[in-house]
């Protein structure tokens, strides 16, 4: 009788495992499924959705009143010259910069002071996106803040130093030079 109700049990016991396996199969199967096109637009698009929110978020708790252009950069000229030079693509320009993370502690990433002055052309280089945007805006001698979402400062990856994937970067600029 003990022998039976041993072998009842282990037998009770091995089909209970089986059947939680074939759940923990299904389950795996499902978050593993395929991410197809329309499933990596519509989560990118709330992504990017969200971002936008946080953004506006954050400029609102500063009192910052932004600027805002077609490709979602945020920029507030800071002081200006007048000057009347203005980079167009193909410029040589020089910038000072300062550039933070888009957190509570404003977190300094990067300094000109630290690494040096910026000099690049104007579209025609590895620089961010959103700075090429942003110094076409400004005149030589003029600074500005500036707000890149991820998509046109460091993308998914960061800079793989300082700056973390899918980051929306602060910076101060002034425009030093246009050549």
């Amino acid at each position: 009788m003990f022998r039976l109700r041993y072998f009842l049990f282990l037998f009770i016991s091995c089909s209970s495992c089986v059947e939680s396996s074939n759940i923990k199969s299904e389950t795996n199967n499902l978050l593993l499924e395929k991410l197809d096109q329309q499933k990596s637009i519509e989560t990118n698009r709330l992504w990017l959705k969200d971002e936008i929110f946080k953004i506006d978020q954050f400029c609102f708790r500063q009192g910052w009143k932004m600027l805002i252009s077609t490709s979602g950069m945020r920029y507030k000229i800071i002081s200006t010259k007048n000057t009347n030079i203005q980079p167009i693509v193909g410029s040589e320009v020089t910038i000072s910069y300062d550039i933070r993370l888009m957190d509570s502690k404003q977190t300094r990433c990067y300094h000109s002071d630290s690494s040096g002055l910026a000099k690049f052309k104007v579209e025609q280089s590895l620089i961010e996106t959103g700075i090429n945007e942003v110094v076409c805006c400004l005149e030589k001698g003029d600074s500005a803040m500036v707000i890149l979402p991820h998509h046109i400062a460091h993308g998914l990856t960061g800079d793989s130093k300082k700056i973390p994937p899918l980051s929306t970067v602060l910076y101060f600029i002034k425009l030093i030079d246009v050549k």
